[in-house]
């Protein structure tokens, strides 16, 4: 149970970098919006929708970090589905442009040469990002690794509690110490951990 703690500050600790390096990301998903609809994979019928979720999804990349926040009261709050995608949201667009970073490093450091539509919608979808500061995309690299030991940690937690309440319900002959709280046979007359007597 520690470690779940433990995770969780981790997570808030990304946060803070990702609050600090001003890690927002609104204006991906309005333009992702408009490449759709220019497209035709959104009808004129399901553009209301579409807006409302990508308007959703952009204010909550817009907040990055405090949205991080946020879904972390939503998990200690016993909200946990809630908050895990919460962070997957906040934190996609910062992976999403360390992967445009790589690679837009990669095609300039290796002279790569794209044929000029591929470059020219790498150089669009890389100037959606700001790489002003390696803060926020370290607090998102941090959020991704803290929330996925933290999943694991819950399973771990969830897994031990049911092991617990098998090996429990396996011994219905045993009662607990009121002493020092130690399990005992049901026959016991002391607890042999602290020696107190039931009589």
């Amino acid at each position: 149970m520690k470690i779940k703690y433990l995770w969780i500050l981790v997570i808030i600790g990304g946060a803070i970098l990702m609050i600090v390096g001003s890690a927002v990301g609104s204006q991906f998903y309005t333009k992702l919006l408009e490449q759709l609809i220019l497209a035709g994979f959104i009808g004129p019928e399901f553009i209301p929708l579409v807006s409302s979720i990508m308007i959703v999804l952009g204010y909550i990349a817009l907040f990055g970090g405090y949205s991080v926040l946020v879904a972390v009261f939503l998990i200690l709050i016993k909200m946990g589905r809630v908050g895990r995608i919460i962070i997957t949201i906040a934190t996609g667009f910062g992976i999403l442009g360390l992967i445009i970073y790589g690679v837009s490093w990669a095609v300039g450091y290796y002279g790569i040469a794209l044929n000029p539509t591929w470059q020219t919608i790498l150089d669009q979808v890389h100037g959606l990002f700001t790489f002003d500061s390696g803060l926020a995309l370290a607090g998102t690299a941090i959020v991704v690794v803290g929330t996925f030991l933290l999943k694991r940690a819950e399973k771990a937690d969830k897994e031990e509690a049911k092991d617990d309440k098998k090996s429990s319900s396996n011994s219905p002959g045993s009662k607990h110490c009121p002493n020092c709280g130690a399990k005992l046979p049901a026959y016991a007359n002391f607890c042999n951990k602290c020696g107190k007597s039931f009589d």
